[in-house]
């Protein structure tokens, strides 16, 4: 938990103890959000996870149905099918070693029905010696109680 969050657990904490039934009321919305926030956060985990990983099932479970991509070089790929197969038929199955590190460096969660996330990342295959660098910007619908992709842009960052 961001210490933000202890802060507000433990604000919530004490207007429940101090019976401030309006400091309690903001603490539980507060406490939805943090909690909506900690999914969302895991939500955008589990997308770059699953993919560093090669992991298919939950590559594909995280993915919306009407997602779209806009690649790199601008090439754009709409719906599950032709934003999942490429990435399980063909990316999951390179007969070499690759990784993409990455670190959140913003976010911004909307009523616990959207949010995006913006990501620093490094597309690497060590093999060919290749780095590439990017900004990947996630955006990311809660339906049916579950966060899923459903738009992903893959930018070149020049040095």
């Amino acid at each position: 938990m961001r210490k933000w969050g202890y802060a507000a657990l433990g604000t919530a904490l004490a207007a429940a103890v101090l019976g401030t039934p309006a400091a309690a009321a903001g603490g539980q919305a507060g406490s939805g959000q943090q909690e909506c926030r900690r999914a969302f956060d895991h939500a955008v985990w589990e997308d770059m996870d699953s993919y560093n990983k090669r992991d298919a099932a939950r590559y594909r479970a995280i993915i919306h149905r009407d997602m779209v991509t806009v690649g790199r070089k601008g090439n754009l790929y709409i719906g599950y099918d032709a934003n999942v197969i490429p990435v399980v038929e063909q990316q999951f199955k390179v007969p070499y070693e690759y990784a993409m590190p990455w670190t959140v460096t913003h976010t911004v969660v909307e009523d616990c029905k959207m949010g995006f996330a913006i990501l620093d990342a490094h597309y690497l295959e060590p093999s060919h010696g290749i780095d590439r660098h990017y900004t990947i910007s996630l955006t990311l619908v809660r339906e049916h109680g579950r966060w899923q992709v459903i738009k992903d842009t893959v930018t070149d960052v020049v040095a």
